[in-house]
Order: structure tokens, then sequence, then C-alpha cells
């Protein structure tokens, strides 16, 4: 998927090339754009007429070469064809292994294989992306070292992956940008980790992963720009000395875009640790997020389903206290990311970088949550486990505006009973804390529906807690 976002970048600035027919004028117009990202160093583009089609390699070692002596590294060439459909749109097509290492003493060690990764995809040149895009990958190995600098210690990690195959679509988005959509899904996935604190290696295991990434108003000229910025200033002093020219690139993009959303589903989840196996039988994650606006979003989900333990880990007494599923999504809302991005590009000097003052930091603070607070939101959520569920939600919003968080929630259980029966079967060393506390949250709780506990709670800015009205921190 990188190496298809990245084709796409020529492709955007060539609308003059008209002609179907592949000519050496319009391999030398594509050698010149793509040298525009990637410079002009001798052997790194190389364009080739083809049969109605333009071969086109990047080779990136002459590249490395220029890194310090002691860095190591290596890539396979990309090899792909471009097609001129003589409408503004092109077609691509890639079909080779992949090879990646990198060595940095002392630091990192890292390969990467791919036996088999294809691509193809329609490219409009009004748009700047793909329209129709699939990408299949298979056999990949990756694996790495990493030194920790202070202690000298290494944490080695590999992961393989049978397949992988990603479908995308694009259009013009209905408020500007690009809105796109894609779905992906992966086969027998395997990571295996040594941590050095441990002495043994966790190996985590999933027959699939399938998911899906939307975005809206995505702005796809300013990452080009960004990276054209990037290869024309590649240190830090060139970057300083245009610096204002990066500025307005950035502020012409923005906001980047303008939502994403994303979702996975993990299915046959398996840990094996010293201890035994963990297995879950699907996990899925989900991701929101808005781009640099005023109407600041980031919201977070991740569910569990079927969890169990190794054997003899719990004692018997507890073994169907242990939750076999959960919930949870937060959401954190009402702060605003365009105001204090646009302090930062007015303040910003790449040449003369100074830390903030605190009447600076203040302006930032106050730029980010201008009604002096930031909503945190619970949707609702459940634990369940044999014996018993639980559910919550709630709301509370936190800052500098109000001295203490401020907000509400609800609490309902039920199945205590059974609860209270499992742990008067444990020793008393283990429950002996345990059963008084979970009777004092009964004598808190009202009545719910068929049976169940609830609590509501509500925190108040003069520092009060309180419990189905009754103020838990005296007469606040």
């Amino acid at each position: 998927m990188r190496y298809t976002s990245l084709i796409a970048i020529p492709l955007s600035l060539c609308a003059g090339m008209a002609a179907a027919e592949a000519t050496q004028e319009g391999a030398d117009a594509l050698t010149a754009t793509l040298q525009t990202y990637l410079g002009a160093t001798d052997g790194v583009v190389s364009v080739e007429v083809g049969d109605d089609v333009y071969d086109v390699t990047l080779d990136f070692a002459p590249l490395i070469a220029k890194a310090p002596a002691e860095v190591k590294a290596t890539v396979t060439p990309i090899e792909f064809s471009l097609t001129d459909n003589g409408d503004g749109t092109w077609e691509m097509e890639q079909d080779q292994p992949l090879d990646l290492t990198l060595s940095v003493p002392g630091a990192a060690d890292i390969s990467v294989k791919i036996a088999s990764y294809k691509s193809t995809g329609t490219f409009d040149e009004a748009l700047q992306s793909f329209t129709t895009s699939t990408t299949t990958l298979t056999d990949m190995a990756l694996s790495e070292k990493i030194i920790d600098p202070t202690t000298k210690s290494e944490t080695n990690t590999s992961y393989s992956l049978a397949s992988m195959t990603f479908e995308g679509t694009a259009e013009e988005g209905a408020d500007g940008g690009v809105d796109s959509k894609g779905t992906y899904e992966a086969i027998g996935l395997s990571q295996t980790m040594m941590v050095p604190e441990m002495g043994v290696p966790i190996t985590l295991t999933a027959e699939t992963q399938s998911g899906t990434a939307d975005i809206s108003g995505l702005r796809p000229d300013a990452f080009y720009k960004l990276i054209a910025f990037a290869v024309a200033n590649p240190d830090a002093a060139a970057a300083a000395a245009q610096q204002d020219t990066l500025k307005g690139i950035i502020k012409d993009g923005l906001p980047l875009f303008d939502h994403l959303a994303s979702t996975s589903a993990i299915k046959a989840v398996k840990f094996d640790t010293p201890m035994g196996a963990v297995s879950m039988t699907d996990m899925g994650v989900n991701v929101e997020a808005n781009g640099v606006v005023d109407d600041g979003l980031f919201r977070e989900a991740f569910s569990i389903n079927g969890l169990s333990l190794p054997a003899g880990l719990v004692p018997e007494w507890a073994a169907q206290l242990v939750p076999t599923s959960l919930t949870l999504d937060f959401k954190a809302s009402r702060f605003n990311l365009a105001a204090p991005a646009a302090i930062l590009l007015e303040t910003m000097d790449l040449a003369n970088p100074k830390p903030n003052t605190p009447e600076q930091d203040q302006a930032l603070l106050a730029a980010l949550l201008p009604e002096g607070v930031v909503d945190i939101t619970l949707a609702p959520g459940t634990i369940t486990s044999p014996l018993y569920t639980v559910t919550y939600e709630g709301m509370f919003s936190a800052g500098p505006a109000t001295p203490m968080p401020v907000g509400k929630a609800t609490i309902t259980a039920t199945g205590m009973t059974a609860v209270e029966q499992a742990l008067a079967a444990g020793p008393a060393e283990m429950t002996g804390q345990i059963t008084p506390m979970l009777k004092m949250a009964e004598s808190m709780a009202k009545p719910g529906e068929n049976g169940a506990l609830v609590w509501e709670l509500e925190s108040t800015a003069t520092g009060g807690f309180l419990v189905n009205g009754t103020n838990m921190m005296g007469a606040q």
C-alpha cells in the first residue's frame, strides 16, 4: 500500500501527457517528474518506453550510498509499468518480490522480505489519487532487533504473514479533497517477541485479520509537496533556509484530511506464553479521528470475545469470575486543532529554534481548549463472565476551566449473588478484603430491571462525588 502511494506521486504532475502511445518524450517527462520527488541522482530513476507502456524502475541504492558509512541498507529496486489511457487516467501494474534490510550498529537491525507483491490501479490526474486499486502480497517475513541505547539490551521480534489483499476506491469529496474507501484481509498472522526481562519468547498468532479504512477530504497535493520539499531540502539547514515555503505548503494543505475511520476484526487469536496459551475467539479495534479542524475528535474502541486462560492459572473457585468478553469505547471531543496549528505555523522558526515561553504555552492551551475543557465520553460498554454482566457508560469534562473533572456515569450489574457465592468458596486470605467491599457497593446501589443493581455516579467541580445522589465526600 505504501508503494502504491509512492507511485501516485509522479502521476499527479503528468496532466500534459494525453497521448495514449508511449513515447520517448513521455518517458523523459515522467523521469523529470519523478526526479522532483526523488532527486536527480544518477541511477535512481529509470523510465523506458515499452509496448504502449512506460517501464519504470526506482533504484534507491545510489541514495543509500550517501548515508553515513556505519549505516548499511539494501532495498529491491521498485519496478512497475504505466499505461496512458489518453483521458487523464493511467493504468499501473506491479508484480515483483521485495527485500529490504537496514542495519544501524548499536541501534537496530531490520529485515523485510515479501515473496510476491502485486499491485494494479487506475490513477486520475485531476483527482491526484487512484480511483481503484488492488494490492496483494504473499509470504511476508519481517525481523527486527532493537537495542536499548542505555542498557544495551536487545529486543528481538519477528513477524510473518501468509497473504494480504487490499482494495481501495477514491472519488472527489463533497466538501473538497478526496474521499477514499478501502478494505483489507490478511491470513496467517504470527508475531514472536523475545523480551530481555522475561528471557523466554512470547508468540501471538491469528487466523485472519480484516477491516476497512475510510478517509474523507484528503488533500493529496499537500503530501506530494511535502515530499518534494523534503527531497529538495534534505538537511535541517536547507529546510530552515526555506521555512517560509514549508509553512506555505502546510498552511495551504490544512486540514490535511477532514475525517478518517478504520475498523479491524481479528479472528482466532492465541498468545503462547511460558504459563500456557491465552486465546480469544475474536478481537475488534475501531479508530476514528478528525483532521486539523476546529471540531477536534479522537475515538478508539476495542472488544474481546471468548477469552480463555491457561488451565491452572486461576484457582478453580475463581475461574468463572474471569471475564470472557469486554468492550470499551472512548471518545475525546470539544477541542480545537486548527487554532493551535495556526499559532505554531506563525511562530515556528527553524533557523532559530527556542523553547516556548510560559505565555506561549498558555496561548496554545487556550487555542486547543477554547472552552477550557475536553470532553471524554464512554459509550455503553460491557464486561461479561459466566456469573455476571457489568455495563457502563458516562461522560466527563476536564481541563483548566474546572478545578475537578465534572461528569456523570452509570454502572449496572447482574449476577452479584453468584459472585458472592464464588467468593465464599475461596480462601479467606484471598477474598477477605473483596467481600466487604462488594457488600458496601451493594448497599449503595439502587434496584434496576430484572434484579440488576445500578450505581449512578456524579463528580462536581467543587470536589463532590455522588453515588445515587449521596455525596460520598461530605457536604461539598
